[in-house]
């Protein structure tokens, strides 16, 4: 009779690596899905405000766009799918491209960090409701808004940029510009160790 091994009964090390790396690996292929998701709906958002559509028929339009992009190995059926819609309007393949590119680098950041990334649909929500949805943000969290909500709610001149960073600023928010997107990030400053909040 062979001589029994010392911890027979538990996970060869060998196991327990192998089990680590399949965990791993099936990480990074949740988090590619997430991120081209993210990427392509954002792209599908972009293309529907190019075209002038309404918030529902965005939302149509950005639902097609994923469920034939999920069936798909590789994004350009989903890029021809857009510069198809697009082409009436003459916006160029490679504007589609660039456009996608910079969709991507955003979710791979937002990904990577974590951050839940929310939309507020245009035409649908009012200051107060803006207010509300940026003190709900947890520290990281990104809201995107549309270009033309941002003149909606703030205006279109000098007075209205000064305006609108006030605000943010107030809701303890960075704001950015990208394209025809504003972002809103929640950015609360950590309390600096030793000092007295009460001073």
């Amino acid at each position: 009779m062979l001589p029994r091994q010392a911890g027979g009964s538990g996970m060869s090390s060998f196991d327990e690596r192998e089990n680590a790396f399949e965990t791993e690996f099936a990480h990074r292929e949740e988090s590619k899905v997430r991120v081209r998701e993210r990427a392509v709906a954002s792209l599908a958002q972009w293309a529907a405000r190019r075209l002038g559509r309404s918030a529902a028929a965005a939302k149509v339009l950005t639902q097609e766009v994923l469920e034939a992009d999920v069936a798909s190995p590789t994004v350009e059926p989903t890029i021809d799918r857009i510069v198809a819609d697009l082409a009436p309007v003459g916006i160029p393949k490679q504007e589609v491209w660039q456009a996608m590119h910079r969709f991507l680098a955003e979710a791979e950041v937002a990904e990577r960090s974590g951050r839940p990334w929310r939309e507020l649909v245009r035409g649908k929500f009012t200051l107060p409701e803006l207010e509300n949805g940026l003190e709900a943000l947890q520290n990281g969290a990104l809201v995107q808004i549309d270009r033309a909500d941002y003149e909606r709610l703030f205006g279109l001149n000098d007075v209205a940029l000064g305006r609108l960073r006030n605000f943010a600023r107030s809701h303890q928010c960075i704001v950015s510009f990208a394209d025809t997107i504003v972002l809103f990030r929640k950015h609360i400053a950590p309390v600096e160790e030793g000092l007295d909040p009460q001073q």
